[in-house]
């Protein structure tokens, strides 16, 4: 491996690391996470989705820290989260993945589509 590719590694690290910190200042263990779809592509292949808390009765948008957390990629059109693929619940797939990269516990979190 190269040192840029090291640095970059590093520095993808380090910025999921923050992520993940920033994420567990929102939400806790039992919290629910609830999630608008904001676009579908023309083939059915992909959704964007926002993913929303409610801290202190605000809503308390997730979207671009748990897109650096799952390692996905994020719609700068749409401005939401890109799950690929068909025949899931992309609310529960992002949801379950959330909470076992932020709890080591898939069903820490429970999801409600708005």
């Amino acid at each position: 491996m190269n040192d840029l590719a090291q640095k970059t590694r590093g520095i993808e690290k380090a910025e999921r690391t923050r992520a993940i910190e920033n994420l567990k200042r929102f939400l806790k263990e039992g919290d629910t996470v609830y999630v608008i779809l904001r676009g579908i592509s023309a083939s059915g292949m992909s959704r964007c989705i926002d993913l929303y808390s409610i801290v202190n009765g605000r809503p308390c948008r997730l979207t671009w820290s748990a897109a650096i957390a799952l390692r996905k990629p994020y719609d700068k059109r749409r401005e939401a989260l890109r799950m690929d693929g068909t025949g899931t619940c992309v609310a529960f797939e992002a949801v379950y993945n959330l909470a076992w990269a932020l709890f080591n516990n898939p069903v820490a979190l429970s999801h409600q589509w708005l």
